[in-house]
């Protein structure tokens, strides 16, 4: 772990107070047991379950908080309307165990996305981990979202690091069920220069053929009879996903599992031997680097 200087930890602060006045919201860490109940509540809005389960139980959310974890909440009008739980994990590297805090879970009410208040919530849980002298955050998110990817490599300057394959197992929520839960895991690098780009919104997102005309190769492609694998062994890889997965899983299940499958294959046996996943085009393809 790195050592984080006061003046990183306190523009990192900044950072968060202004991403959450954007969002009209307030964030704070989550201690008492309303506070802690909301928080729960929020998340099984987000992944209905079968009648009387919960995303994570009571008394487990408050065990990881008195332990250290970090459970964060983002209210409107008194009213929380989004939240997020992390607890301290540990990556083994070629310098030994590098401790990060690793993000497990944060989502808005229905009807509360796409106004930046997952953005505050997740730069208020990058303040609190470089107050706590930890420099790097982690979680998983589906491949297939790109809603997703463009929060986590384009606005946040995360990188994947990994294609995980039915990471969960078989999951019994409304949004995954009936589904295998590939995942990416990203690594967010709180201090890096690449991060501070993507805070400070000077990153800029190319379109597919600007990559194209850097040598930039095509490996997942959509077609007329759905998506196509392109067999290349390019140093940088495009991978198109849908425009929106869980839309296309309502009507067309099939042709969703083919998605699937296809950016798997492409994926996952780059990031395997050492790849990376350093953008997302501005039209919403994966860049995909392999080892050099």
């Amino acid at each position: 772990m790195a050592d984080v200087t006061e003046s990183i930890a306190l523009a990192a602060a900044r950072d968060a107070e202004h991403a959450a006045l954007r969002a009209g919201v307030e964030v704070r860490a989550l201690h008492d047991l309303d506070d802690l109940a909301e928080a729960r509540r929020v998340w099984d809005a987000v992944w209905p379950t079968v009648p009387g389960a919960t995303e994570i139980t009571g008394n487990l959310i408050k065990a990881l908080e008195h332990a250290g974890s970090h459970v964060g909440g983002a209210f409107r009008e008194g009213r929380m309307v989004g939240s997020s739980l992390a607890f301290v994990g540990r990556t083994r590297g070629e310098h030994g165990w590098h401790v990060h805090l690793h993000s497990h879970i944060a989502a808005t009410v229905p009807g509360a996305a796409d106004r930046g208040i997952g953005t505050a919530l997740k730069l208020h849980q990058r303040a609190w981990a470089l107050e706590h002298d930890i420099d790097r955050i982690v979680w998983t998110f589906d491949p297939l979202v790109r809603r997703n990817a463009r929060l986590n490599i384009g606005k946040l300057g995360g990188t994947a690091v990994e294609y995980l394959v039915d990471f969960y197992g078989q999951m019994d929520d409304a949004v995954n069920a009936g589904e295998p839960s590939d995942r990416l895991l990203l690594q967010w690098d709180l201090a890096s220069d690449r991060v501070l780009e993507a805070v400070e919104g000077t990153a800029t997102a190319l379109p597919s053929e600007e990559w194209r005309a850097l040598g930039a190769v095509d490996a997942v492609v959509s077609t007329d009879d759905g998506p196509h694998r392109m067999e290349t062994d390019a140093p940088v890889l495009l991978v198109e996903v849908p425009h929106d997965i869980v839309d296309l899983r309502r009507y067309d299940l099939g042709l969703a599992r083919a998605w699937r499958l296809r950016v798997r294959e492409a994926m996952e046996p780059v990031l395997r031997t050492g790849g990376r996943v350093v953008a997302l085009t501005s039209d919403g393809r994966y860049v995909l680097e392999a080892q050099r």
